[in-house]
């Protein structure tokens, strides 16, 4: 009578052995897609200047999230993405940004995300209206020299729309990393709405701006592609709408 054999390398191998040997090739795939992903001469340059961004004593106690978003601001504020940046579309330019967080963040989803909503900040100081006057509440430790350069850097026409739009980054990204904290998207909506319309009543020359609104709701299409995909380096710009 015949009988199927298994390969007896297969027949003598313990199930822990088995396990184990599972376990190494999903490790070695890890970190054969990790080399591939950092490939990226800009996320090197990222890596290079992380060193500088921040006192080494403060990255001891800094939240690492925090010292991504620092390392972020140094790049884009970089001669390096300067050259890279010139050449490249609105779009391309959010790409790289998200890339390199990501990468900084060693694909943390929320880190990355706060890192580069962090990153492309471009208020310096935003004037609060305090009893018949203003307060200038700064937003950023920088130079006003570092700050101009560093905005400068970001895309100014993400939308494509005539005038600068270069807060939609910031809006595009906070709310992704919102939903990726909070998960519920309806929080995050929310929470977005309220700043447009505390915007409109605490801010001097503040104004509900359906733009941001509309930032808001591509970058929770954004986090909700990241989730379904369980891509970390998914291209941010797949999710901006007309």
């Amino acid at each position: 009578e015949l009988t199927h054999r298994r390969p007896l390398s297969v027949a003598i191998m313990h199930p822990a052995l088995r396990i184990v040997l599972a376990l190494l090739l999903v490790l070695l795939g890890a970190r054969e897609a990790e080399a591939q992903s950092s490939s990226d001469p800009l996320a090197d340059s990222c890596l290079a200047t992380s060193a500088t961004a921040m006192p080494w004593p403060l990255r001891l106690v800094v939240p690492e999230a925090y010292s991504a978003g620092y390392a972020i601001r140094d790049l884009v504020r970089s001669k390096a993405f300067a050259e890279t940046a010139h050449r490249l579309a609105p779009e391309q330019r959010m790409d790289l940004l998200l890339s390199a967080a990501m990468r900084y963040a060693a694909g943390d989803v929320p880190t990355g995300l706060f890192a580069a909503t962090f990153g492309v900040m471009e208020h310096e100081a935003i004037p609060v209206r305090f009893f018949g006057g203003k307060i200038d509440l700064p937003l950023t430790t920088e130079t006003h020299q570092e700050f101009e350069r560093r905005v400068s850097a970001l895309p100014a026409h993400l939308y494509h729309t005539a005038e600068p739009d270069r807060d939609k980054l910031q809006h595009f990204f906070a709310s992704a990393w919102l939903k990726s904290v909070l998960g519920m998207e309806w929080l995050v909506s929310l929470a977005g709405e309220m700043v447009e319309y505390g915007e409109d009543l605490l801010l001097v020359g503040g104004f509900v701006d359906p733009r941001d609104l509309h930032a808001n709701h591509d970058g929770l299409r954004f986090a909700r592609a990241v989730e379904s995909s369980l891509n970390p380096f998914l291209p941010p710009s797949s999710s901006l709408t007309p």
